[in-house]
């Protein structure tokens, strides 16, 4: 039927309007509680230390495990002394599964797990996430009875983002539990110079989580009773790369999903990390896409660029708030406002396949390098929606 000049033209149904719903990290809330206590563990000179395997009790969806680790000496007559990496590797071994066996966090150091703490963004904001400048941190060195205890905090990170929960996995059910695994290390991996007798190790786990929302609030509201990004997993992963001296590459085998940050550490072959300065550190690094330059990374430029993005000027090296020897954060994919923070944009992280190639150039290893270690932080996201977008009504 033609439309008469100046009337209206006939409408259709009525369309309804989207009922909005409370998005779940409004309707949820952040909850906390013991998850396990291991009691106190007897360490060894140089044999390792297996603790039991850890089911984490079920409870709404999961943001991180926060572990207390406690060691206690008594009656101590040595000049005790630690190693570079102590205390924090006294856990030998950490890892995360889910029920059905797949990693989350593969079996890493404590240290590792401690640099994933100092430049991963998972926690506190830097240059406070330092768990070197953390008021729980201690530790004893000395002759002196206590010499040897020490105590430290780090988080088993999951959420990346708790503005939208990303990250978040759902742990709802006690039959499809997380796994938790710890191995003790040796005291002679810990100290320079151990106590006259091994300290006790105690290890308290925290879970913080998301409670699980109603569909609806009392008023008939309706709310998400999951985050966006639900099914979504980041993962923490580590590539042990042998290095000789000179120009080099090394392909990153750790691809195929989202990258969102990689952490270098160069060893000697004693394991000592190699001093940050361009006698042993290579003075030119870059990190190469599919055989196009990414990232330039001048010595110099990448320790300062580093210090200025998480606010790590005010400490000297393996010094709390400062850089650590030998350690060089990839930060360059969340770091769009000029610094890193927790809630980091995403747009500039990396997606790549399986088929892509990316390789680390060193120019040049010095004749000390013996071990590059890549710590990679990955996101395997349900969708492309629910990692680049943010539903914050």
């Amino acid at each position: 039927m033609a439309t008469v000049k100046g009337q209206s033209k006939p409408q259709g149904p009525a369309q309804a309007s989207p009922q909005a719903v409370i998005p779940f990290t409004r309707a949820a809330r952040e909850k906390s509680f013991l998850a396990f206590d291991t009691g106190n563990l007897t360490t060894s000179t140089a044999a390792t230390t297996q603790v039991s395997p850890i089911q984490l009790p079920a409870a709404g969806f999961l943001k991180f495990i926060e572990i207390v680790v406690t060691a206690v000496t008594a009656g101590n007559g040595a000049a005790t002394t630690f190693n570079a990496d102590g205390p924090w590797n006294v856990l030998n071994y950490v890892s995360l599964t889910n029920s059905a066996g797949d990693t989350i966090i593969t079996p890493m150091t404590g240290y590792q797990l401690f640099l994933i703490n100092k430049y991963g963004a998972i926690g506190a904001e830097p240059p406070y996430a330092d768990p070197r400048g953390d008021s729980l941190y201690s530790v004893t060195t000395g002759a002196v009875a206590t010499g040897g205890s020490f105590t430290f905090q780090l988080r088993i990170p999951l959420e990346i983002d708790p503005r939208d929960a990303y990250g978040a996995v759902p742990n709802l059910a006690s039959n499809k539990a997380y796994n938790l695994q710890f191995i003790i290390s040796g005291t002679n991996s810990v100290y320079g110079v151990a106590p006259t007798a091994g300290p006790t190790v105690r290890i308290q786990g925290t879970s913080y989580f998301w409670s699980q929302p109603f569909a609806q609030t009392p008023f008939g509201t309706g709310q998400a009773t999951a985050p966006d990004s639900d099914g979504s997993v980041s993962m923490w992963r580590l590539q042990t790369a042998p290095v000789t001296a000179g120009d080099r590459y090394v392909t990153l085998t750790n691809v195929g999903n989202v990258i969102r940050m990689w952490i270098l550490v160069l060893r000697q072959s004693s394991g000592a990390r190699i001093t940050s300065n361009s006698a042993d550190w290579p003075a030119t690094s870059q990190i190469i896409l599919n055989n196009d330059v990414l990232l330039h990374l001048p010595l110099t430029n990448w320790q300062n660029g580093t210090a200025q993005a998480y606010g790590y000027v005010f400490g000297a090296a393996d010094a709390a708030r400062g850089l650590d020897t030998g350690v060089f954060p990839i930060y360059h994919f969340f770091d769009q406002r000029g610094n890193v923070k927790v809630d980091s944009a995403r747009d500039q992280l990396l997606p790549t396949l399986d088929a892509t190639l990316v390789q680390y150039h060193a120019t040049t290893f010095s004749s000390n390098a013996n071990t590059l270690e890549i710590i990679s932080n990955e996101i395997k996201p349900v969708s492309a929606a629910s990692l680049y977008s943010l539903n914050l009504v």
